[in-house]
């Protein structure tokens, strides 16, 4: 291909690239749940422990409606998929914001249900029709997408909020819908996927290697493939420790003495980490391997725990702040690393679906913290909840020994050697 093409291809994959992170970040905003959850009691009448259930409801219909979007991609195309998951979106917060007062029911159904079928279809088709625009740096077009997802809460959840004493809960929840359903709609008529010979063109080496080899992805159905489970046990156990933190951050950080300003601004911080990582982990993808890079995310967790156990243990702010911010850090790279493994695992032709089903990491992370939480007698016990959460970080550490041995026994079975990867994966 001429250095022209490669040029425009370039230009075309960055405003991609950029347009999907603008719209992944006002999906994002219905991770702003924690900052939403207050006044939603407040201004619909309604207790805080009913209420919390919603964001449960929301993670599970999340990673359903990314399963469902990428069946609706595969039939009517990306276009219509995104489009569909902005009308979810918005009646999601347009139907809790004007019917929710009074009734939980009307929650769980238009911000948990309505809203999570809505990002889950619009997340997975936008993450994996961008991806693809990069074959050569699936580490660094996810990180960044993932960023922008993850930085949804922090900048617009927190311009939310502060209209929220001006213009009602109610208002803003609509408006909020509106907004986010008009950036997805725009998101949709400019995104498409690359050209058949995208790697070819930007990452020759890749396809020469997989020509040569027969192909060093797995095109099986990947819930026939041993090492999406392996892969698994990681990603829950890092996804639940992400929750357990996340869910909770300025309540417990209110318990080892943290005054009630600084722990609202902490779970900014922590979500501002959540963001930071998804690039940085990103990086680290792109320039060593998957195995790496789940060691390296899985070791931020374990000491996420220890920090946070020595914070309840002694009542030491310094490390329960510490702690939070590594669990951010390590609850962002998950999902970059999740995306960036189906990609280069499973190869392109079924990426939508595999990462959908990739992604119900989140729906069993969410059910192990919630195990962790009663097993340890509810929230309100953190030091043993997080005494439960590190002993499994250490699980999750030992899994990418074994990980990795599947890892390469499957490059070698599928005839990928150094001609056909890169020499960090060889």
């Amino acid at each position: 291909m001429s250095e022209t093409t490669v040029a425009r291809v370039k230009s075309e994959r960055m405003r991609t690239l950029a347009c999907s992170t603008f719209a992944l970040l006002f999906l994002g905003l219905i991770y702003a749940f924690s900052m939403f959850a207050a006044p939603m009691s407040a201004a619909f009448e309604l207790e805080k422990g009913a209420i919390g259930l919603t964001f449960n409801i929301m993670m599970i219909a999340f990673c359903i409606g990314a399963v469902v979007g990428s069946q609706v991609e595969r039939r009517i195309g990306v276009k219509g998929a995104i489009v569909i998951a902005a009308v979810l979106f918005f009646a999601g917060f347009a139907g809790t914001g004007l019917l929710a007062k009074g009734s939980i029911a009307v929650v769980y159904l238009c911000y948990g249900v309505l809203g999570g079928l809505g990002v889950g279809m619009g997340y997975n088709t936008i993450v994996s029709t961008t991806n693809l625009w990069f074959p050569d740096k699936v580490g660094f077009s996810s990180g960044v997408l993932m960023m922008g997802f993850g930085l949804g809460s922090l900048i617009l959840g927190t311009l939310s909020v502060n209209l929220v004493p001006l213009f009602g809960l109610g208002t803003v929840f609509v408006g909020v819908g509106a907004a986010g359903g008009v950036v997805a709609v725009a998101a949709a008529f400019m995104l498409r996927r690359p050209p058949e010979n995208i790697v070819a063109l930007m990452a020759p080496e890749q396809a020469v290697g997989a020509a040569a080899s027969g192909g060093a992805t797995d095109e099986r159905f990947l819930l026939k493939t041993p090492i999406l489970y392996l892969f698994w046990i990681w990603a829950v156990i890092v996804v639940a420790t992400g929750l357990a933190t996340i869910g909770n951050c300025a309540a417990n950080a209110q318990l080892v003495g943290l005054d009630a300003a600084f722990a609202t601004l902490l779970v900014g911080l922590v979500s501002t980490c959540n963001g930071l990582a998804r690039v940085v982990v990103g990086m680290i993808y792109d320039r060593t391997n998957v195995k790496v890079t789940m060691f390296v995310d899985g070791a931020v967790a374990a000491v996420a725990c220890a920090c946070i156990i020595g914070a309840f243990a002694t009542g030491t702010p310094a490390l329960y702040i510490a702690g939070a911010l590594c669990c951010g850090f390590a609850y962002g790279g998950e999902p970059v690393v999740a995306s960036a493994f189906a990609r280069q695992r499973y190869g392109s032709a079924k990426y939508p679906l595999n990462l959908s089903i990739i992604n119900t990491s989140i729906i069993y992370g969410s059910l192990l913290s919630m195990a962790a939480q009663a097993a340890a007698g509810g929230a309100d016990s953190p030091l043993a909840v997080f005494t439960i959460l590190g002993v499994l970080s250490v699980v999750a550490l030992v899994d990418v020994l074994p990980f990795s041995k599947k890892w390469n026994a499957d490059l070698r079975a599928n005839g990928a050697g150094a001609a056909a990867l890169p020499a960090k994966d060889a």
